[in-house]
């Protein structure tokens, strides 16, 4: 690692900085982490964070996911305290795949005779230098260095105008409505490291970052992540230490195994469950923020296979034998493991998770399915028996998932892995908020419900007059004759009609597709009356939400009459239930442009990055080698 400044001060200039917008999705994890392949389904979806505590210090190793150009990337994470320089290092990808893989839970078929699924038994059980000067608070730039393939900076200032300045300069950008997330952070003295790729790297050189820093309670900056948040995103933490170590600010969830259903036309290993979405659920039902305690007890088993492996030197690639090691060192000097895993949407992000020793016991990993679960014989004889794709999906906790037949979705889904029982799940979502495609924690396309609120880089939005307007990437984006598409993000969503769901896939070129259709089963006017609750003040939201006039709810089979005159995207209401919470976008939504964007998807959530601030960044630098 060499040190290009540390210990200096910076006066932030103001420069425009012009930026080109960028998509961000999560890569997919590899089902088997390299060596030691799991034998479990694996969250191919989630942002893992690996934390180890040690007397007086924790190291945090947090995955970077992103998919785009490399001179595009930018990732933001706020801390509580300078890590010492030294600290600062990549980790493998593999190594954390790999301890996922091998510690997430396991499913053991029903145990009855009428269940003939043979299922594999699984092997496992720096400080700051301030100069008086006059004029606004100074950015202070704690450590400045090239890490393996990144330019790393840590820096500060009592000013979030100030921060928010010299980032931009540096080519991050930030829209107006992020700023009072910067001044969150900043006055509770929080600094802030942020990485770029080195004008050298590539994409393909993306590693997990890692840094010491003092204390031993582990703390995850999670406020500042709705500003690019995926709805639903899965978020998966192990800590490894002394003992089991639990949330602290957030409660503990219970998954009871008498309500595991298991996908009967999938018979090969893994077995797909809907445990991700009972997670969802339970954390939805706790308020929106919980933790599911997947894993605890004595990290030896697992670390005694990887250290076999290794003086075996038994690896296909150099790749491999790296992250071996690099786990193993890990493994050795911590003789217990807790694994803990959320899914949680931006509206949810409120506070930043805390974990602390605990005293409980053990958790165990296996899991026993029941032949029945609510009445209903999972291991039916009738080999064409239709199941509910609903069952294994999560629509979010604004949303209600209905079952839509193939044919009826007006969309080629044929070998979409989507379809269970020639069905797929279709999402109707409340007032306020607009269907996205997103992905499941299996890696497959899903309709996920997001608040319409929080969108915070929106079409014909500027950092300031100077900047290039952001293009509207609806126009060129069609949800179909009952729904209109909403940017999110410069993502294109859809709200659909009351009385219609979205249903979604991604096109052969990766790009999303979305559709409103009308159900068989008639969605309830009970759901519409239902509303989003009101954004508490720690999440100011991205745009306004305005009241409209109501219009009658279609019966099922009906075609509504469009809405006349709506310049925005307009859910239909039944009368009865009152006025309807829309999101309004900012100027520029509603019209259609030639600035179009078509958003190329490749499999996964939007990068957690903990605080991935800057959705897009650094034409700057582009600019300055011209």
């Amino acid at each position: 690692m060499r040190i290009l400044v540390a210990q200096r001060v910076y006066r932030a200039a103001a420069m425009l900085a012009v930026a080109g917008a960028s998509g961000f999705t999560s890569a997919e994890a590899e089902a088997c982490g390299g060596f030691f392949c799991g034998q479990q389904p694996v969250d191919q979806t989630a942002e893992r964070i690996l934390f180890e505590v040690g007397q007086d210090s924790v190291t945090m190793t947090t995955q970077i996911s992103y998919n785009g150009r490399a001179e595009d990337f930018a990732w933001i994470l706020p801390l509580s305290e300078v890590p010492d320089v030294q600290s600062l290092a990549v980790f493998p990808q593999q190594a954390l795949n790999a301890l996922d893989a091998n510690t997430g839970p396991t499913f053991q078929p029903p145990n009855d005779p009428a269940c003939q699924i043979n299922f594999p038994v699984p092997a496992l059980s720096g400080s700051a230098v301030n100069e008086d000067s006059s004029g606004p608070p100074p950015v202070n730039v704690f450590i400045r260095a090239e890490v393996g393939p990144y330019d790393a900076a840590v820096v500060g200032s009592e000013s979030p105008e100030e921060l928010v300045r010299w980032l931009r300069n540096e080519g991050y950008r930030i829209t107006p409505v992020m700023e009072p997330y910067v001044a969150r952070y900043t006055e509770e003295g929080m600094k802030f490291l942020a990485l770029k790729l080195l004008e050298t790297a590539g994409v393909q050189d993306l590693k997990p970052f890692r840094f010491t820093l003092p204390g031993t309670s582990p703390s995850v900056p999670l406020r500042m992540t709705a500003l690019a948040a995926e709805p639903e995103m899965s978020i998966l933490v192990f800590v490894l230490g002394e003992q089991r170590f639990e949330g602290k600010n957030w409660p503990s969830v219970e998954i009871a195994d008498d309500q595991l259903r298991y996908n009967p036309y999938v018979y090969s290993f893994p077995i797909q469950t809907n445990w991700v979405q009972l997670v969802a659920r339970g954390v939805d039902a706790a308020g929106g923020q919980g933790w599911v305690t997947e894993l605890a007890g004595p990290s030896q088993p697992y670390t005694e296979q990887v250290r076999q492996q290794v003086q075996n030197d038994n690896f296909a690639t150099e790749e491999n034998r790296e992250a071996a090691r690099a786990l193993l060192a890990s493994l050795e000097a911590h003789p217990y493991l807790t694994r803990l895993y959320t899914r949680v949407s931006a509206e949810e992000m409120i506070s930043d998770p805390l974990f602390g020793r605990s005293e409980l016991g053990d958790v165990g990993r296996n899991h026993q399915l029941s032949r029945f679960v609510n009445g209903e014989d999972q291991c039916a004889a009738d080999p064409n028996m239709s199941t509910d794709p609903c069952d294994f999906t999560t629509c979010g906790a604004a949303g209600l998932c209905r079952r839509i037949p193939v044919a009826d979705t007006g969309m080629n889904m044929s070998g979409s892995p989507m379809v269970m029982g020639g069905a797929v799940a279709g999402c109707a979502c409340l007032a306020g908020a607009t269907a996205r495609l997103s992905f499941a924690p299996n890696g497959d396309p899903t309709v996920i419900c997001q608040d319409g609120r929080l969108s915070f880089l929106n079409p014909g939005d500027r950092e300031d007059e100077a900047a290039d307007a952001l293009p509207d990437p609806c126009a060129t984006f069609s949800c179909g004759d009952n729904g209109q598409c909403v940017a999110m993000n410069l993502t294109p969503t859809c709200v659909c009609d009351q009385g219609f769901v979205a249903v979604g896939q991604l096109g052969a070129d990766g790009t999303r597709q979305l559709r409103c259709v009308q159900p068989t089963e008639a969605i309830p006017a009970s759901f519409y009356a239902g509303r989003l609750p009101a954004l508490p003040a720690a999440l100011p939201g991205g745009r306004e939400v305005v009241l409209t006039a109501a219009a009658p709810m279609p019966a099922p089979g009906s075609s509504p009459e469009p809405a006349v005159g709506a310049d925005f995207p307009m859910p239909r209401a039944n009368p009865e239930l009152g006025p309807s919470q829309i999101p309004v976008g900012s100027p520029g939504a509603g019209s259609r442009s030639d600035g179009g964007c078509s958003l190329s998807v490749a499999g996964g959530s939007s990068p957690w990055g903990l605080l991935l601030l800057a959705a897009a960044a650094a034409r700057l630098r582009r600019m300055r080698r011209a």
